[in-house]
């Protein structure tokens, strides 16, 4: 006798009824008992225009029987109908059913299942403000960044669920559109995400890949010697009526961030007696760390020549920015037209800070001297003030034994001891 052929190949049997001019679907027969090699209680036959639908029938047919084994067809007609949805909707994902519903059953359970990346978002900055409120976590500007670029993230992305966000849907279009700056919120997001993991919010993070590495650091802009010679020159000319050399010498020597220190502190802070700065966790806005300074000698030589030795370093801030904007005009760093008009500008931010540092490290060598000193909580940060390091040694000593010497016939001399 001729061998049969293997049912799972030709179960069940498709061919053409000439009568209804169809393919049929011949899926079982009508028996009062389940077949034991098929599972029907009935017979099964459908009808359909094309070969190609037929086989589509058949196919739903053995993959039933493969997931979920003879049970499968004692399922009710309303379930079956929902099978056969659910497995089209597999079939271009190479998926089976039995897989869909194994990983529903792991995921569904998950908050990341319901929570969108706005509840994401909100639900991060709760702990970060939890943790602020038991004097932990970041300081005041490090968290206005953060809120700054999380809000753009969540005006993108807010409503989609997380177990739904993708990396190449959702992530990759919008990086192109933020340029340069897209490390910056790549980071951010990937930092959301990966809490949302450690919260059980998600299984893993949909993101691809680690961050790409910063580009490497290029040397800070600082002043030139004639420049901070200028500079302080000018302050001490003008502090009777700008009132800046106080903070001149405090960005210039002490290498004080201009908005989020110097404005911060007040003539208290000094200590002449000891010779030293004191800031305190509360006035320092990059970190949570406050730190006690040495000043050095001509530095307190200087601003014992401040006018004023009383209250805030800066009282008024309006006065302060129409005053320092004439400051840097007065040393030759502004120059305006005939109109009033700012031509060019040459002064470039935190550019008296970054001279502080590398000095610092011009004269010490020491990275951790630089850190401690300007307070970073990143010693990646060092390599700023390293770059300019070689050919600084003999400058950096000038810069120290910098002094003024009143003249009955001019105002003020540079004198370099």
């Amino acid at each position: 006798m001729p061998r049969k052929k293997k049912l799972d190949k030709e179960w069940p049997p498709i061919r053409f009824h000439q009568q209804s001019n169809s393919w049929l679907v011949d899926a079982g027969t009508k028996i009062s008992q389940p077949d034991p090699k098929t599972g029907l209680k009935e017979r099964i036959r459908k009808y359909f225009k094309s070969k190609q639908e037929a086989e589509v029938c058949a196919e739903q047919y053995r993959i039933k029987r493969k997931n979920q084994g003879l049970s499968a067809f004692t399922l009710s007609r309303d379930e079956q109908f929902d099978a056969e949805r659910a497995l089209k909707i597999l079939k271009p994902t190479g998926v089976s059913l039995e897989e869909a519903a194994a990983f529903f059953a792991e995921y569904h359970e998950l908050r990341g299942a319901e929570m969108t990346f706005g509840d994401l978002v909100d639900d991060y900055r709760d702990m970060l403000e939890a943790k602020r409120a038991k004097g932990e976590g970041v300081a005041d500007r490090t968290y206005s960044d953060y809120k700054s670029r999380h809000n753009k993230l969540k005006d993108q992305f807010e409503d989609i669920k997380l177990i739904s966000f993708s990396h190449l849907k959702h992530w990759e279009p919008f990086s192109r559109t933020l340029g340069k700056s897209s490390r910056r919120y790549e980071n951010h997001i990937r930092i959301l995400l990966n809490y949302a993991v450690q919260r059980d919010y998600l299984k893993t993070s949909p993101m691809i890949g680690k961050l790409s590495d910063a580009k490497a650091l290029t040397k800070p802009s600082i002043l030139k010697e004639e420049q901070w010679r200028q500079l302080i020159l000018t302050a001490v000319e003008t502090d009777k009526e700008l009132d800046l050399l106080a903070y001149v010498v405090l960005t210039l020597y002490m290498g004080l961030r201009p908005e989020s220190e110097v404005k911060r502190i007040g003539w208290q802070n000094i200590n002449f007696k000891t010779g030293k700065l004191f800031i305190g966790d509360d006035e320092t806005g990059k970190s949570d760390l406050g730190r006690t300074l040495q000043i050095p000698e001509c530095a307190i030589e200087l601003l014992n020549l401040c006018k004023r030795k009383k209250g805030k370093i800066i009282e008024v801030d309006y006065e302060f920015r129409k005053n320092w904007l004439k400051l840097r005009e007065l040393a030759g760093f502004i120059f305006k037209d005939n109109k009033g008009e700012v031509i060019r500008n040459e002064w470039i931010a935190d550019i008296a800070r970054h001279t502080a540092g590398t000095m610092v490290y011009a004269k010490t060598q020491s990275k951790e001297a630089v850190r401690s000193f300007l307070g970073h909580t990143n010693p990646v940060t060092m390599r700023y003030y390293v770059n300019h390091s070689e050919s600084l040694d003999e400058e950096a000593d000038r810069f120290y034994s910098f002094k003024i010497e009143k003249s009955t016939k001019r105002k003020a001399q540079i004198k370099v001891a």
